[in-house]
């Protein structure tokens, strides 16, 4: 399946036409430019029936789209205020808009941007008052489309973006005249700002105009030319800013687009009778540089639109409502908790899988341990048994602290050839005495020490051994001396 074209087209309305100018785009800069119009004297609700049919056959609802409101129907000032901050400016604009306009504040779509700032701590601020019903119209329509506009902006801010991106165009003084549906709009920028900005209502339809510059047009005694009669306006309004110059200096040339129209004839007639250097605006931003506009035609403020759209943050205008603005944030927020709470519920399904999964295999492997268990048992039960009595015979046949390894010891420590036993009475709790014949006293004197350096582990009750008599008798003609030795186990050693 190929890969969609990312799309973006730019709705630019008006009383007596629609212009749609579609972006086909590439890596962020378009490679195709396509501009389609409808023109025609509409009333109330065959301008809706209108604009909803053509809207519909451009087949944009899944375009991202920016709709683009005319300056003659936008009231629109170029103020100097005093502040850097945008909201400090917000505030004041909102505070003496109905100077502007006599309209309420509630009757009014009020947005504007700071257009330069001044060492004196003020700024120039441009600042548009539209009409909600100018603003909501269009918007309305083009929701019944199936289609919401990402921004509502203002041809006055599309057109002097479309300019300062310009190298040779923000660096001059210089008139850009825009031709639309039903008027015109007349832009004087000194050195990339807007300077001076007028709209005015027109039902000349500017490609008649174009291709036959001279022909007569009106209805009284005196027919003027369609050109003379651009050429009068442009020349009221140059004036107008002329006197409102605080050098008193007009522009240096002037500059013609229009959308669907090749002006080039036109700009000939008009140098000619304004007598001043007059041009179509045909400079290419480098947005277009790989989309040349060709015959006159330039679509510059849907080349503003589209930068606006693609980031550029130079008078930023958006005439969006805020009523709209607050209904598309609590939309997106509640975009937001679906798709947290779906991702949520994703995560406790896996989570729950991972459980079941995990309690199965533990399950499965109990059973398998269970079963070895069972198989094993009976073995163990006989090797346990077998173990005990293991351990019975050991404890029986063990030799630290038996009756054997105390007689050992006691014949251990008896002098070679100097002594004997008659009689040895051991009791495991409670000691060891013996009797005997010595052939010396200092023979018995040395067995009882002997016991006692045998005092240690299990023989440690040794050391209390000592001797309870000694008496000399007769045994075989010989003097030999009868002894009793005593070993007891003390309470400590029985208790260890």
């Amino acid at each position: 399946m190929a890969r969609k074209i990312p799309q973006i087209s730019v709705i630019q309305v008006a009383a007596r036409g629609i212009t749609a100018t579609r972006f086909s785009m590439a890596l962020k800069k378009p490679e195709q430019v396509t501009v389609r119009r409808i023109a025609g004297s509409w009333e109330g609700e065959a301008y809706e029936e209108a604009f909803r049919t053509f809207i519909n056959e451009l087949k944009i609802q899944e375009d991202r789209v920016v709709l683009v409101l005319p300056r003659q129907d936008v009231t629109t000032r170029l103020l100097t205020l005093p502040s850097h901050s945008l909201e400090e400016v917000a505030g004041m604009v909102q505070f003496s808009a109905e100077e502007y306009v006599p309209y309420t504040l509630d009757e009014l779509v009020i947005d504007q941007c700071i257009i330069k700032t001044l060492d004196s701590g003020e700024s120039e601020v441009m600042a548009a008052f539209p009409h909600k019903d100018v603003v909501n119209r269009p918007l309305s329509l083009l929701q019944q489309c199936g289609i919401t506009p990402e921004k509502i902006l203002l041809s006055t801010a599309c057109l002097a973006l479309t300019a300062v991106v310009d190298p040779l165009l923000s660096k001059e003084r210089h008139a850009l005249v825009s031709l639309m549906d039903g008027g015109m709009e007349i832009l004087v920028l000194q050195d990339g700002i807007p300077v001076f900005s007028r709209g005015i209502i027109s039902t000349q339809d500017w490609e008649v105009t174009a291709k036959d510059p001279d022909a007569g047009s009106g209805a009284g005694l005196i027919v003027d030319s369609g050109a003379e009669e651009l050429a009068g306006e442009i020349r009221n309004s140059l004036a107008a800013y002329r006197r409102e110059s605080p050098d008193g200096l007009g522009v240096e040339h002037i500059h013609i687009t229009c959308a669907y129209a090749d002006v080039a004839l036109l700009c000939r007639s008009l140098s000619e009778s304004m007598n001043r250097p007059c041009t179509p605006a045909v400079f290419t931003p480098p947005v277009l540089e790989s989309v040349p506009c060709s015959g006159g035609a330039f679509p510059a403020v849907a080349v503003g639109a589209l930068l606006s759209l693609t980031g550029r943050p130079e008078f930023d205008i958006n005439l969006l409502p805020e009523s709209e603005s607050r209904a598309r944030r609590i939309e997106t927020i509640k975009k937001r908790l679906l798709q947290g709470t779906a991702f949520a519920v994703v995560l406790l399904i896996a989570l729950g899988g991972w459980y079941y999964q995990a309690r199965s295999q533990r399950l499965a492997l109990i059973r398998e341990l269970e079963q070895r268990i069972a198989r094993i048992e009976p073995n163990a039960k006989g090797i346990t048994e077998k173990r005990e009595a293991l351990n019975i015979l050991s404890r029986q046949v063990d030799r630290k602290g038996s009756i054997l390894e105390q007689l050992a010891a006691l014949v251990d420590a008896a002098p070679d050839h100097r002594l004997n036993f008659l009689r040895i009475t051991l009791r495991k709790k409670e000691g060891v005495e013996l009797w005997g014949r010595a052939k010396a006293v200092n023979d018995i004197s040395d067995f009882a020490q002997n016991i006692r350096s045998k005092a240690e582990g299990h023989l440690r009750f040794f050391a209390q051994a000592r001797s309870l008599y000694e008496q000399q008798t007769q045994e075989r003609d010989q003097t030999v001396f009868s002894y009793q030795i005593e070993a007891l186990i003390q309470e400590e050693d029985n208790a260890e």
